[in-house]
């Protein structure tokens, strides 16, 4: 492709640094589960065919806060939001998760509800909350369980693996990773992609 060298007297053309800026925040985006593998295709292949600002921002519509484009000659750069810097979302994802430990499922649903859908908090949230559920609802099937056969050894196994599982999924999100991992789809009501608006 031919490097686009800005030139003053077309403003709205889309420079190599801008599109760069673009194809990473995309890249960004889909690295935290905001894009899924097929969004994040169409809008790549957008970006990099962008000849002006106009459909350079298309790319970036609903993910990124970009300037209106008009036919004006002084159109503005895509502009996206300063990320949160990384650490302070792997810390508030790993919070999420041990808050779970003394508030089961209350703590991550109200964590979802409050942060902007999409974000690491609302996805590592709604893991959080994913599991809470999944592991009371094992924990209510072992002590029935538990009932009918006479023993409580099985309650105080699932007890100590909601813990642990509870610990090693915040130490997951501590570090950056995807809480849950694999066994996300062995989950009762997995999270899934925020309704566009």
């Amino acid at each position: 492709m031919e490097s686009m060298i800005h030139d003053p007297s077309r403003p709205n053309l889309v420079t190599d640094e801008q599109r760069d800026r673009a194809v990473d925040y995309l890249q960004q985006a889909y690295a935290k589960g905001t894009l899924d593998a097929e969004a994040f295709d169409d809008r790549l292949a957008q970006a990099l065919t962008a000849t002006n600002r106009s459909e350079l921002n298309a790319s970036l519509r609903g993910i990124a806060r970009v300037a209106d484009v008009n036919a004006g000659a002084l159109a503005p750069a895509p502009m996206a939001l300063p990320p949160v810097p990384q650490g302070v979302q792997n810390v508030g994802a790993g919070l999420v998760h041990l808050a779970g430990l003394p508030t089961g499922f209350i703590a991550p649903a109200i964590t979802k509800a409050a942060s902007a859908p999409g974000s690491r908090i609302w996805w590592e949230a709604s893991r959080a909350l994913s599991w809470q559920v999944t592991a009371m609802m094992a924990m209510v099937a072992v002590l029935i369980g538990s009932i009918i056969v006479g023993t409580g050894t099985p309650v105080f196994l699932a007890g100590l693996a909601w813990f642990l599982g509870t610990v090693f999924f915040s130490i997951r999100a501590f570090n950056g990773d995807d809480s849950t991992g694999g066994l996300e789809r062995l989950m009762l009501f997995r999270p899934k992609l925020p309704p566009r608006r």
